[in-house]
């Protein structure tokens, strides 16, 4: 009989083997089904579990296999984590710990790599190939990389321009390893699109086909050989005008998309965005816009699936340039309807998938999932491989994916008595500017607006360099430190611009009706930091003396709020004013007048959190974070339904650590825990968030994706958010907030209807300060100008 330990010994063997096999099949690429080697490392973590030594080579394994096929490396933290584990187990050995040494340069190269960065990420690549020649001869590794090196400074040569040469692998290679290589010297002898010589051309064609022969249809690499085929023939067709190029190109396409299945695929959109763009050379308009708006879906699918932020912003900022892109293209064929639905598929994605995968067990539940909710609620971090299987549940039998249509457009317009809705596209030379229109009645339309440019030396320029130059990151309710005279200027000189590139052109049509009307802008890129409502005609008036406007994240989610059942207005609520943040911020003396004031005067039933205006803390609550999630998880018909914040608002923007959060006593509030906290069933009714803070209105993400504290608590439900696009005077904004508030409850106006009279209060040089306005906030009026536009028009309206 054998003893224990030889037993041990022998099982530990079977399953490194068993490891080693998986990762010998990728290595030579002859694995066909990722998922099922997936699931075999799976299973041999199961049946190793308990044996360090198996379960940290298995994990180091699953990941290096998730990346290979196509899942994103994120901020690497699950395979860094594998590797430290693995490198303790081989503690000592020099080869061991020289490999493992090289391990987060290569994860760092991927991260580049799947940021965009393919420049950055080839020149480590190639530097990190180079040091392999520090492992022992005969080190699998140091062999395996040489084999590959001369492919990668091929690559690098033609990301520079320049002609190179690659030989073919050793004898021995796979059919699949062959193809690889066939592929690269055919994309090499392309030189990303230079090369000019029929011969080369030829050449590289030739071997593009050899690598399309050498993978079956059911290899997971076939998709992207059949793809770079087509990108060939068609740089032949463009240097040769051959069209029967093109003919063949759109057929391999199409090949390529039926096997990729849908946006799931990695390529999906590569393929989708070629293939639109061949059908438009054959004169085929309308599959071409198909083609468009179907590769959009992908950068959603990819967006939804990345658990790391800061890889999904990049992938958000590619799907929004794309989705202008082909909002243009819809637009020279006279599509509207078409072009909206571009550019809703490019619009606040990290958003939507903040919203939609916030509680997914249930939309599984309902869809007759009930095992996979139970997965995904088993975790607290599901792994990339359970987020595809929901989201092909939920894209498959909830339409997840599918595109907005204009009746559900107009069907919201119309429940908020609202207009129209307008995407405004800033131009690109020598391209104009464009508004997208949708009415509540008719059809859609469009505007070319050429005067819609943000190029060097126009106001809005000087305007967006002064609001980037004041630090995202200002703590304290006051128009800044930096020149309050001169971004006021800034601003000033902005509202005769706005009206000239686009508010005089949009709102023309809705004048002269015996309404106010009301428009709900989407501003793309930097047009979202433009405060639209200061927009000035040239005799002086604002446009929210003529029209009131609000803001939403994409035409989705004004969709989404308006299909919401309102919530009514109470007295109750909470109020929170100036919490003591430990000096990490000045204090707001204006603010605690504000809060006490709209407390006292129009929510006695509410709690009062923070500081008293004398500086002393509420004996409800110092204004704390666990103040703000009581009251946001407590029972709605005793909490009340207002929640208003006088305090200091932060966001930072750096790509790893983008964060938006309210400074609060003790700690902070960010906006990702607020929509956490928002995210169940039963969660607290909320009629109106007012944000009276510094930055709640700013994206972290990129002003495309209006990932704000704001918009945060509108996607978690509050029907009405008004937040702020700048640092906001302190006591200009108490006078306008008490206006608010009192055009809101005393006169029982609708929440956007009381944000514009409350604006066109601070505008009136006759106005006068109704009867209940504290005596503080009165001699507030002989310190300040209220109609300076810094003074009013920082806030927006989201929502209802």
């Amino acid at each position: 009989m054998s003893r224990p330990e030889e037993t041990d010994v022998a099982r530990r063997m079977r399953g490194v083997a068993r490891v080693q096999q998986v990762l010998r099949t990728a290595a030579d690429r002859t694995m066909t089904d990722p998922r099922a080697a997936m699931a075999e490392i799976d299973a041999v973590i199961a049946e190793h579990r308990g044996d360090p030594h198996v379960e940290a080579l298995a994990e180091a394994a699953r990941n290096g296999l998730e990346l290979a096929a196509g899942y994103s490396v994120g901020d690497g933290s699950r395979l860094r984590a594998s590797l430290t584990e693995l490198g303790g187990m081989l503690a000592g050995h020099p080869e061991g710990d020289q490999l493992l040494g090289l391990m987060p340069d290569y994860l760092d190269a991927l991260q580049a790599q799947q940021g965009g960065d393919t420049e950055t990420a080839m020149a480590m690549l190639v530097d990190l190939a180079g040091r392999m020649n520090e492992l022992p001869q005969g080190n699998l590794l140091r062999e395996s990389v040489a084999e590959v090196m001369p492919m990668l400074q091929a690559l690098q040569a033609a990301s520079r321009g320049e002609v190179s040469s690659m030989p073919l692998p050793h004898a021995g290679s796979s059919d699949a390893e062959r193809a690889v290589y066939l592929n690269t010297r055919g994309g090499t002898t392309l030189r990303m699109g230079d090369e000019r010589d029929p011969a080369r051309i030829a050449a590289a064609i030739g071997d593009l086909r050899e690598a399309v022969a050498l993978t079956p249809d059911h290899h997971p690499d076939h998709v992207f050989h059949l793809a770079s085929l087509a990108l060939g023939l068609n740089h032949r067709s463009e240097v040769t005008g051959s069209l029967s190029d093109v003919s063949e190109a759109v057929t391999l396409l199409e090949r390529a998309r039926e096997l990729a299945g849908g946006p799931e695929n990695p390529y999906w959109s590569y393929l989708t965005g070629m293939l639109g763009q061949l059908r438009r050379r054959s004169g085929e308009a309308s599959p071409a816009r198909l083609a468009m708006l179907e590769g959009l879906r992908g950068y959603a699918w990819r967006v939804l699936l990345e658990p790391d932020s800061a890889t999904a912003r990049d992938v958000a900022r590619q799907a929004a340039v794309e989705a202008i892109a082909a909002a243009g293209r819809c637009l020279v064929d006279q599509q509207p309807e078409d072009a909206l639905r571009a550019l809703d598929g490019g619009r606040a994605l990290m958003l939507f998938a903040a919203t939609e995968l916030r509680d997914p067990g249930t939309r599984l539940t309902a869809a007759g999932h009930p095992e996979l909710a139970a997965r995904w609620r088993a975790t607290e971090t599901p792994d990339p491989r359970l987020r595809e299987d929901v989201l092909q549940v939920l894209a498959r039998d909830t339409g997840l994916l599918d595109p907005l249509g204009l009746d559900e457009i107009r069907d919201a317009l119309r429940r908020l008595g609202v207009d129209a809705l307008a995407y405004l596209v800033p131009a690109d030379p020598p391209a104009p500017g464009w508004a997208v229109i949708a009415p509540a009645e008719g059809e859609p339309w469009f505007l070319a607006l050429p005067n819609l440019t943000i190029g060097e030396g126009t106001d809005v320029e000087r305007y967006l360099s002064a609001v980037a130059s004041r630090s995202p990151e200002l703590t304290t309710r006051e128009v800044g430190a930096d020149d309050p005279a001169e971004f006021a200027d800034r601003v000033d000189a902005l509202c005769g611009w706005a009206w000239k590139a686009a508010m005089g052109p949009l709102v023309k049509p809705f004048l002269g009706t015996d309404h106010v009307p009301r428009l709900v802008l989407i501003p793309m890129g930097d047009l979202a930091r433009v405060p639209w409502q200061a927009a000035r005609d040239p005799d002086g008036t604002y446009v929210v003396e003529r029209v009131a406007l609000a803001q939403a994240a994409s035409a989705r989610m004004f969709c989404d709020t308006a299909a919401a059942e309102p919530v009514r207005l109470t007295s109750g609520g909470m109020v929170l004013a100036d919490p003591d943040t430990g000096r990490r911020a000045a204090d707001l003396r204006s603010a605690r007048l504000e809060a006490y004031g709209i407390h006292q005067s129009f929510y006695p039933a509410a709690t009062y959190v923070g500081r008293w205006p004398n500086g002393k803390v509420s004996p409800s609550g110092a204004g704390t974070p666990d103040d703000v999630r009581a009251w946001l998880l407590a029972d709605g018909a005793q909490a009340g339904t207002v929640l208003h914040l006088a305090s200091h608002g932060v966001i930072e923007t750096a790509r790893a650590s983008a964060s938006s959060r309210l400074l609060l006593a003790g700690g902070d509030l960010t906006a990702d825990e607020l929509i956490a906290l928002l995210a169940g069933p039963n969660r607290h009714p909320i009629a109106l968030v007012v944000l009276a803070a510094c930055h709640t209105g700013r994206s972290i993400h990129g002003y495309d994706e209006a990932y704000s504290l704001g918009t945060m608590f509108l996607a978690a439900g509050a029907r009405s958010v008004l937040s702020t696009q700048w640092s906001i005077p302190d006591q200009d904004t108490s006078l306008l907030m008490y206006m608010f508030h009192h055009f809101l409850t005393a006169e029982h106006r609708a929440v956007w209807d009381a944000l514009r009279r409350a604006q066109m209060w601070m505008l009136d040089g006759d106005r006068r300060p109704p009867r209940t306005m504290p005596s503080p906030l009165r001699r507030m009026l002989a310190d300040t100008d209220p109609a300076r536009v810094v003074a009013w028009a920082g806030f927006t309206h989201w929502g209802q």
